[in-house]
């Protein structure tokens, strides 16, 4: 019994054993055969998903080589047309950050506040809206604020988009002017005449951007009309008419949202604390646990605890649960009582 090796080249690490005297040996070497050559395809298989995936790369990085240049001329040739608005748009914006930054931070301080940094926030506020009045004066941009519209003939989405960006940033550039002073204005521990109270503060500051928020929802409709009913003629009058009433039906609904949000807004904001006083000469410390100093108009919690006023009112304005024990407590949360402004585009 001799028998034969079947050695391949390729894969010299399979051998085969082949019993010549075997009566099933032309069956052997069939599926030898067989399992040689799928061996060989699975070898010499080319990886086809990796090939494709190099040449995707390969030409996203040939076409963005040949046209990052005309990319880059049109970029130049936009931003020269509209050089003014996108540096306006930059300088708004930034503005608006720094002092929105400014404003919370020395609306945090209280009596400690500094009226420099405050005072110097007011001032670029209103330098930048006169220079942008100035500015756009052909424009009569100061016609949004009376629910008209700005001199445009040519009411296209750049131009609704533009309209739009401009009028929230005057809006709320004119609402943090009245931010600033607010925090200027002494409060109650200042010891002066006609203060007001941390907490009284906090409810005006939520009011004022509540009252923003859906002053500017109002802004929009006069943008929007114009857009959508610009350029009719005899063809798309229909179409047109067809949108502004789509549009109607779903601001009005906005509409009607918003008022019921600020109402119950306000109602939150302006809400008095219900944790009754606690006279002084009952307490069993002086010392409050916020302030670390010793208690003035001093309440007492559902939990029990004990802390001053104007202290717990700060964390109260964030939180509405007890600063020791983390316990909820049954008051409503009202938002924006830090002098935060918020900066979400309202375009609607």
């Amino acid at each position: 019994m001799n028998p034969r090796r079947l050695n391949n080249n390729s894969m010299a690490s399979n051998e085969y054993r082949i019993d010549l005297n075997s009566p099933n040996n032309i069956e052997d070497i069939e599926t030898v055969q067989e399992d040689l050559v799928n061996q060989i395809q699975q070898t010499n298989r080319p990886n086809i998903n990796n090939d494709h995936l190099h040449q995707l790369i390969n030409l996203l990085k040939d076409n963005l080589t040949s046209t990052f240049p005309f990319i880059l001329i049109l970029i130049l040739k936009a931003f020269y047309e509209h050089s003014a608005g996108i540096l306006m748009v930059i300088f708004f914006s930034a503005s608006i950050y720094h002092a929105n930054t400014v404003l919370v931070d020395q609306a945090a301080l209280k009596s400690s506040r500094q009226l420099c940094p405050v005072i110097r926030v007011i001032l670029i506020l209103i330098i930048s809206l006169v220079s942008f009045l100035y500015l756009f004066r052909e424009d009569k941009f100061y016609l949004c604020l009376i629910f008209s519209r700005p001199s445009y003939t040519n009411w296209n989405l750049s131009t609704l988009l533009w309209v739009l960006y401009s009028t929230f940033c005057i809006v709320k550039m004119m609402i943090m002017i009245l931010k600033g002073l607010l925090i200027l204005y002494p409060l109650s521990s200042d010891k002066g005449k006609y203060c007001l109270t941390f907490r009284k503060r906090g409810s005006y500051f939520s009011l004022l951007e509540y009252s923003s928020q859906f002053y500017i929802s109002l802004l929009t409709i006069r943008p929007w009309i114009s857009f959508l009913l610009y350029n009719n003629n005899q063809g798309n009058i229909l179409f047109s008419s067809f949108l502004l009433l789509f549009y109607a039906t779903i601001k009005f609904y906005n509409l009607y949202k918003s008022t019921v949000e600020l109402r119950q807004s306000i109602n939150k904001s302006f809400q008095n604390l219900p944790f009754p006083p606690v006279p002084i000469n009952e307490l069993r410390e002086n010392m409050c646990p916020i302030c670390q100093s010793e208690y003035q108009d001093p309440i007492i919690l559902t939990c029990k605890h004990i802390f001053c006023e104007e202290c717990v009112s700060s964390w109260l304005d964030r939180n509405a649960s007890c600063p020791l024990c983390r316990s909820k407590l049954p008051i409503g949360q009202a938002n924006y009582r830090d002098a935060f402004t918020s900066g979400y585009l309202i375009w609607y």
